[in-house]
């Protein structure tokens, strides 16, 4: 029997215009279950059925142009997914030594991005943005 979050995933890959499919189901849940951006590797090989790299990445293409998952890049040479959150913008701090990833949540991106278009002459609309901030966290920043 399906659960009350089962179904909710899958109203939420129907609404997209996408089909239920196991895979897709396993994809979404993987994201809902964590708390930070995943790898393609590490959604392919969450939980109990592995899901094959190019089956994740094509699901989680097809969910970036839907606007269900955002795209992350911390620089480690691959991208992160994590669902979109329509409530809150939230942004990154990534420790460029030991890799850990916090969340924030500041305005001051929305100021900027008004800034940068009323000086612009070239773009008339903004479509999306990434704010990611590098530096050390406190453990690694002790051990420099």
């Amino acid at each position: 029997m399906k659960t009350e979050t089962s179904d909710k995933l899958a109203d939420t890959i129907r609404s997209a215009g996408f089909r239920a499919t196991m895979p897709r189901l396993l994809v979404l849940s993987c994201l809902k279950k964590t708390q930070y951006p995943l790898s393609i590797k590490d959604i392919a090989e969450a939980g109990k059925e592995n899901v094959d790299h190019v089956t994740v990445y094509r699901i989680l293409d097809a969910f970036k142009k839907a606007g269900i998952v955002s795209q992350v890049d911390f620089q480690h040479g691959r991208a992160y997914y994590e669902l979109k959150d329509e409530r809150r913008d939230h942004h990154h701090i990534v420790c460029t030594s030991c890799r850990r990833v916090e969340d924030f949540t500041d305005d001051a991106h929305t100021r900027l991005a008004t800034r940068a278009m009323s000086r612009s002459h070239s773009f008339s609309r903004l479509t999306g943005h990434s704010f990611e901030l590098y530096g050390l966290c406190n453990t690694c920043a002790a051990r420099a």
